[in-house]
């Protein structure tokens, strides 16, 4: 009996991670980048209150401030041509520019800046990204309200993971 709720408890703990997300995130929008990685250098972590999530034209865009202005960041993910991003798994993500039409495949845009140090934006032309959006929900008049996404973002060699949680 003690092995069945033993095993019960492990996939509640691991079918619900998800959900505890949903509910209270960890961080409205954090990230770690190994050694190397570029826009995105260590780690940082921003709280819900300092996350915005909007859509704009074919991408939605997640922007993180500290509340000074002096750190922030920026994601942009975007569907395929033709698509409306939706929950999933988007592999393999075009790393592209700001402002560039959508592509043929899913879309990733990564900026990352401070006041004292400018802006870096990924642009190297082998860059990718994978993403998942484990939730979007949009009110009636299309204004995202709730948004979780991981990523991993392979701007160089190196990489860097993150997440967001946008809850409205």
């Amino acid at each position: 009996m003690r092995r069945i709720l033993a095993v019960v408890a492990a996939a509640g703990i691991a079918c619900g991670t998800a959900s505890v997300a949903h509910a209270d995130p960890a961080v409205g929008f954090g990230y770690t980048s190994e050694a190397g990685a570029y826009p995105f250098e260590g780690s940082a972590s921003w709280t819900a209150d300092q996350v915005d999530v909007w859509e704009y034209g074919d991408a939605v865009k997640v922007n993180a401030e500290s509340a000074d202005g002096w750190d922030w960041a920026r994601l942009e993910l975007s569907a395929p041509a033709g698509q409306q991003l939706h929950e999933g798994t988007y592999a393999n993500a075009a790393v592209r520019q700001q402002n560039s039409p959508q592509l043929a495949t899913p879309g990733f845009i990564a900026f990352r800046g401070t006041k004292a140090g400018g802006a870096g934006a990924c642009a190297a032309p082998d860059a990718t990204a994978d993403f998942t959006v484990s939730r979007l929900v949009r009110a009636a008049n299309g204004t995202v309200t709730d948004l979780d996404v991981t990523f991993v973002l392979h701007c160089s060699a190196a990489a860097t993971s993150g997440e967001a949680h946008f809850h409205r």
